[in-house]
């Protein structure tokens, strides 16, 4: 398989470093939105003055204050913060950074994308239009079939990419009177969280935000198919074969229909290349994208083919991968955890076909990639599985 780089550069919001304009010049007009927010943890205690709220908020900080606006976000948040990939979806975003964790989940909820050149640009100031986009993509809004609205407190304009996210905040009532927003604007710290507050009350998500709790598996545990976990110390398995597939490695994949085990899973050290995506497939096969558990798309590819004088042991380790049945079992082991994947579709597309590559909003799925037919770079073979289980392991 010869995957071409893979780099996440999708464009969507833009803006460069411009002035503040505060819109609504008494800052104590954000008092109640204010003390909502502070009082369910989203943003930092204290005095309202000492808030900054007539100053600009960047990209890095809205994109925190979004994600801890909503409880749906915790479970990710924690997730990730715990278990950073080590590589970043942005060349100018620091894994080490304390950002850097929203920035992870706010690419796989489709709240951010960044742009061409493969940058994020944390720093810069966010407009009307890019915070009314990641909001309303946060709440679950269908900006795309939004009845056309504009307002002398928020100034819209139809067929633009923003249009529909502005006619949401304005029926949602989350402009504050006065204001006179305008897209191109960068938004004050102030009309931010007066905006986001407004669309919590708008969604019913008022109250305390429940904090990020990283759980550790109890010695018999299981999660899977939306139950509740079972009391006691008995294991409930609802698929007996997954336990037969557990790993003692870190992240591995069985196909029992390919009769391929314990196959090692390995993320790129560097996954913006031809070079660092191939190099790891030496060892196994590849990981791209989300991780099990995280419910977004988890990419695994592997060789189908190879130079004649490339015989390591995988490198055609997908040469039948055609074989693999719908509605068959793909047990992942990652994190003391076996996930349990059944296919739901097979099919072969183009190899330039780049949509496979985008995030989508169907929820978590394993999707299975190798260049097709055997011998030729010509097609991609693709399976797609979706989660129907998870057992923690001992």
């Amino acid at each position: 398989m010869r995957i071409l780089s893979i780099v996440v550069t999708a464009c969507v919001l833009g803006s460069g470093l411009m002035p503040t304009v505060l819109a609504a010049e008494n800052i104590y007009a954000f008092q109640e939105s204010v003390s909502a927010l502070q009082q369910d943890g989203v943003i930092d205690a204290g005095a309202i003055q000492n808030l900054r709220l007539s100053q600009g908020i960047n990209r890095a900080e809205a994109l925190k204050v979004i994600l801890k606006a909503q409880p749906k976000f915790s479970s990710s948040l924690s997730t990730v913060g715990n278990s950073m990939p080590p590589l970043s979806l942005f060349t100018d975003v620091d894994q080490r950074s304390w950002y850097a964790p929203y920035v992870e989940v706010g690419f796989r909820s489709r709240l951010i994308k960044g742009y061409p050149d493969g940058k994020l640009r944390p720093q810069y100031g966010v407009t009307v239009e890019e915070a009314a986009a990641m909001i309303t993509r946060s709440f679950g809004e269908d900006t795309e079939n939004a009845a056309f609205q504009t307002h002398a407190d928020l100034w819209n304009r139809e067929g633009q990419w923003y249009t529909g996210a502005l006619s949401v905040l304005i029926s949602r009532n989350a402009i504050l009177q006065g204001s006179e927003l305008s897209p191109g604007m960068a938004l004050t710290r102030g009309d931010f969280f007066e905006i986001l507050q407004r669309m919590r009350r708008a969604h019913g998500v008022d109250g305390p935000i429940p904090a990020a709790v990283t759980t550790q598996p109890t010695e018999q545990s299981y999660v899977g198919d939306g139950a509740s976990a079972p009391q006691g110390n008995v294991q409930v398995v609802q698929d007996a074969a997954a336990l037969q597939y557990a790993s003692g490695k870190p992240f591995a994949i069985s196909i029992p229909s390919l009769g391929i085990t314990d196959l090692t899973v390995t993320h790129p050290e560097d996954a913006f290349s031809q070079k660092g995506v191939l190099s790891i497939l030496k060892d196994g096969v590849g990981h791209l994208f989300a991780y099990p558990g995280e419910g977004s798309k988890v990419m695994i590819y592997g060789h189908s083919s190879g130079y004649p004088w490339d015989v390591s042991k995988y490198t055609k380790i997908f040469r039948t991968i055609n074989k693999i049945e719908i509605g068959s079992r793909l047990y992942v082991t990652y994190q003391g955890k076996v996930f349990v994947y059944q296919v739901t579709e097979k099919k072969i597309v183009p190899a330039k076909d780049r949509s496979l590559f985008e995030p989508d909003e169907s929820g978590e799925s394993l999707l299975l990639y190798t260049c097709w037919p055997p011998d030729s770079i010509s097609q991609r073979y693709t399976v797609r599985a979706v989660p129907v289980e998870t057992i923690a392991l001992k």
